[in-house]
């Protein structure tokens, strides 16, 4: 069967079910968005990034994606003190003013290894206390470089999990701040986000962010992954919307409840387990199967390719996350201040591209196995998945 009969079948088929229990979202296409790749130096998403970034592009285009989330990893464009290749990036930019897709700019990379470029220090907390010209430098530079073309600047991913000798105070004094007068003195008319409040730095007290960081961010950030490291039956949105009301509930209490928040990250946990996402592999999926009666016989450390997108459990977290995804939307979007709302994420990530025969995995001794994250609406061989036609028809 063809490629396109079967994308055909698949939207008629979903867009047959979307007539029972869909909300409609009210102007989807400015509200709805969805993460790009991870650039990020020594991990997965790097390949296909830096070689096929225009083409993953071309699918937000066809899916109708509006608005997409792109890290631009200093230690990637910034690998000497005195060279910068923007190449990868500009390809991604210049593809996506032609396609009408507007980015959220996030400083650093998601998961770098090293998290800074060597030749700035050890750690980011590190050069901001005794070397933050280089970082300030950078900032400037991707300002001036972008203006006109970006608009919406992220200052940092995930610093909890990134970089874990940073504070709280560190961040907003040396790293928030100095972004938003930089970034606001190249263009006045650019927005600054902060990190998600739920995943700033892991030294001192998150509720020193509000009065620290008060004026220094036009929108806020919020990350929603619920049941982490469970395999999730409940397919309805519900404990995502108690989350976030309660995020909400945090800015009106702190008197910033005048503006408005983005959830820069949303996602269905599930298929990443399957690869020991996150420390070793006895904590990834063979532990999370243990309660859960659907998953029976026992997984590999390591797969083919080709046997990733053909395992069954993949399969099945995805068509949850479709249904989901018509419940998740419109709760999320209906909650006051909930401007917009980004999908994790848009395609997996194989470690030099996917190859139908190479091993992926957890790394196994005798063995030479890659790094892969399959979190993607398209999967790693490019096609998509149920959950892709789900978000163009909500896109519609």
């Amino acid at each position: 069967m063809g490629t396109k009969l079967v994308r055909f079948l698949c939207v008629f088929l979903l867009g047959a079910l979307a007539v029972f229990g869909q909300t409609k979202i009210p102007n989807a296409k400015e509200r709805i968005g969805l993460n790009f790749m991870r650039p990020d130096k020594n991990r997965p998403g790097n390949y296909d990034f830096v070689n096929n970034g225009p083409w993953l592009v071309s699918q937000f285009k066809e899916i109708g994606v509006k608005w997409m989330r792109i890290p631009f990893s200093w230690v990637v464009i910034q690998p000497e003190a005195n060279r910068y290749d923007w190449s990868a990036f500009d390809r991604i930019v210049d593809a996506s003013q032609k396609d009408g897709i507007e980015i959220l700019a996030t400083l650093g990379g998601h998961f770098d290894r090293p998290p800074v470029p060597a030749w700035a220090g050890a750690t980011l907390a590190q050069v901001v206390e005794k070397n933050p010209a280089p970082l300030e430098a950078f900032i400037r530079a991707w300002a001036e470089r972008y203006k006109g073309k970006i608009h919406y600047y992220e200052i940092l991913n995930e610093p909890h999990d990134q970089h874990f000798d940073l504070s709280v105070k560190e961040y907003v004094e040396g790293i928030l701040k100095p972004s938003y007068r930089i970034i606001k003195s190249v263009d006045p008319q650019a927005k600054v986000l902060p990190c998600a409040y739920n995943h700033l730095p892991p030294v001192g007290n998150p509720e020193d962010f509000w009065d620290l960081a008060r004026g220094y961010y036009d929108i806020g950030n919020l990350h929603v992954y619920e049941d982490w490291e469970h395999f999730r039956t409940d397919t309805t949105a519900e404990k995502e919307e108690r989350s976030v009301r309660e995020f909400r509930a945090e800015m009106d209490k702190h008197g910033e409840g005048g503006k408005v928040f983005w959830l820069t990250e949303i996602g269905w946990w599930g298929t990443a387990c399957l690869t020991g996402y996150r420390g070793s592999w006895q904590d990834g999926m063979p532990k999370a199967a243990e309660s859960d009666p659907e998953l029976r016989g026992t997984f590999k450390p390591y797969y083919t390719g080709k046997e990733y997108l053909a395992h069954p459990v993949i399969a099945r977290e995805d068509a949850r996350r479709a249904v989901w995804m018509k419940d998740m939307f419109p709760r999320m979007l209906a909650i006051p201040g909930c401007a917009r709302v980004f999908l994790w994420v848009s395609m997996d990530e194989f470690e030099g591209g996917w190859q139908p025969d190479a091993l992926y995995g957890f790394p196994t001794e005798g063995h030479n196995v890659r790094q892969v994250d399959l979190w993607g609406v398209i999967a790693g061989d490019r096609q998509w998945r149920k959950s892709a036609y789900v978000l163009q028809e909500m896109l519609k």
